[in-house]
């Protein structure tokens, strides 16, 4: 079976190619408050729940390129869409701000998940405190075998609801050697694999949302291999690949 992206209201394989939708961590804890995971953000369309995002800096969110295009591949119009930071619920606290921008990461290659990362430049600058605060972007080599944190509103397994309250789980970094037995392509350095037992991991809606490895952002996550929290890994965009790309946009922009 082939790995599917993780968007909200479609069901594609990749292959055909476009992206299928996916919305809740499967397995783990749901979040106790707003300051567990400040830098957790949830992108909206039409004031529906639709992706996961991190706060990386004042005005910029990072997520998953299919997050913010369309199965065309043009870029969703950003007046449908809004971020909300600040709350682990997606219906209490918190503010939902607009987006002056989005800026999906771009490849002649794509779409393929192995580029699937993108930015959003927000219209007005996040005021830091407890509950909104950003994170760091991890630089250094694929650490195998180490435990990351994901977090995410997605479904709780395949046909499963939305979790309103922000949930959060671990899971193993695979080797890339891991990792390419299961996903074509994956030796580009691009993507990377996490995995666990049966029944944890990511699902539909947490497209977009980080992996964190010791208190910085090693990952977004883009695809589930076969269904949610099965014994196959899910894979991330692997965000020290494009460090520089992430820097120079948020510069220039």
């Amino acid at each position: 079976m082939e790995p599917f992206l993780l968007l909200l209201l479609a069901a594609a394989f990749f292959g055909a190619v476009a992206p299928s939708p996916a919305r809740r961590i499967v397995g783990g804890q749901f979040a106790e408050n707003e300051k567990q995971f400040p830098y957790q953000a949830a992108l909206f369309e039409h004031d529906e729940f639709k992706c996961g995002g991190s706060i990386i800096a004042e005005k910029w969110i990072l997520t998953a390129t299919h997050c913010i295009t369309e199965p065309d591949g043009t870029n969703t119009p950003t007046d449908s869409l809004k971020v909300l930071v600040g709350s682990h619920h997606l219906k209490k606290g918190g503010k939902k701000v607009k987006i002056a921008k989005i800026i999906p990461y771009v490849d002649d290659d794509y779409p393929k998940i192995k580029y699937d990362i993108g930015l959003i430049k927000l219209e007005e600058a996040l005021v830091l405190d407890t509950a909104i605060q950003t994170l760091e972007l991890y630089r250094g080599e694929l650490p195998v075998n180490a435990t990351v944190t994901i977090s995410g509103h997605g479904k709780t397994g395949s046909g499963e609801p939305i979790s309103e309250v922000l949930k959060h789980n671990t899971m193993i970094v695979l080797s890339e050697g891991d990792c390419s037995k299961e996903v074509a392509n994956s030796g580009s350095k691009k993507i990377f694999c996490v995995n666990n037992a049966v029944d944890n991991g990511v699902c539909s809606g947490d497209s977009g949302s980080p992996a964190v490895y010791e208190g910085k952002q090693l990952g977004v996550a883009n695809f589930v291999m076969g269904k949610c929290g099965s014994e196959r890994p899910d894979g991330y965009a692997f965000v020290p690949f494009f460090v520089d790309w992430i820097e120079k946009t948020m510069e220039k922009e």
